[in-house]
């Protein structure tokens, strides 16, 4: 079976030029190993040399194929960020330091393959502080279209997400294993935010139903 790195690698070099493929391929076998310099110089300049075109509905879904999740909208940048973590030895302190301190595609190329690094548990801590982010695209990097936090969160935090993502907008049909994880206390939760929003004369999202419609009958 295909590993997620190596499909997000193909799919990067498909999605960029010859010359941006090559490039890619030598750094993929230069990071291999702890994280060092390479890797750091290679991480930051995949935009400039990849290219930050989203892959579309067929390239996610050979990326999905490969045991990771992904949306379509992902960039060919974040494709090739993503395949040199997973080329790289994850170590714990540098991967929340690329997501605390990166530049907006490099932190939501992290997020995305979180559920592919050795013991994502490692890394709870790390979603949880993404989840509180005002950046909405670093949001829904970790949100939408990823195993993790339905894997990963526990229910207050994961209960917050989905709170987040109706209050932001980001669609709760593609939070992953949302029916799985929707317990009676994210019912009331998701009830009592449709309730202030009717009263305050607010439509309720309609996703919102995909919550509710869990709630046991009265």
């Amino acid at each position: 079976m295909t590993r997620p790195g190596d499909a997000l690698a193909a799919v990067a070099e498909q999605r960029t030029t010859p010359a941006g493929a090559e490039w890619l391929r030598e750094r993929l076998a230069a990071v291999a190993g702890p994280i060092g310099q390479t890797f750091q110089i290679a991480f930051a300049a995949a935009g400039r040399h990849i290219g930050k075109q989203p892959i579309g509905a067929k390239d996610a879904a050979i990326i999905t194929a490969a045991g990771l999740l992904v949306p379509a909208e992902m960039g060919a940048d974040e494709c090739a960020r993503g395949a040199l973590l997973l080329a790289a030895d994850s170590d714990t302190e540098i991967v929340r330091g690329l997501v605390r301190r990166g530049e907006l595609r490099e932190r939501q190329a992290v997020l995305r393959v979180l559920a592919a690094l050795p013991e994502p548990e490692r890394f709870v801590e790390l979603a949880i502080d993404a989840c509180r982010t005002n950046v909405d695209g670093v949001f829904r990097a970790l949100a939408c279209d990823n195993t993790f936090p339905a894997a990963q969160l526990p229910d207050a935090a994961f209960d917050q997400l989905v709170l987040k993502a109706l209050f932001t907008g980001a669609p709760l049909a593609r939070i992953h294993d949302l029916a799985r994880r929707t317990t009676p206390e994210l019912v009331r939760m998701v009830a009592a935010y449709a309730s202030e929003r009717r009263a305050a004369g607010r439509p309720v999202p309609d996703d919102a139903k995909l919550v509710l419609e869990k709630a046991s009958p009265s």
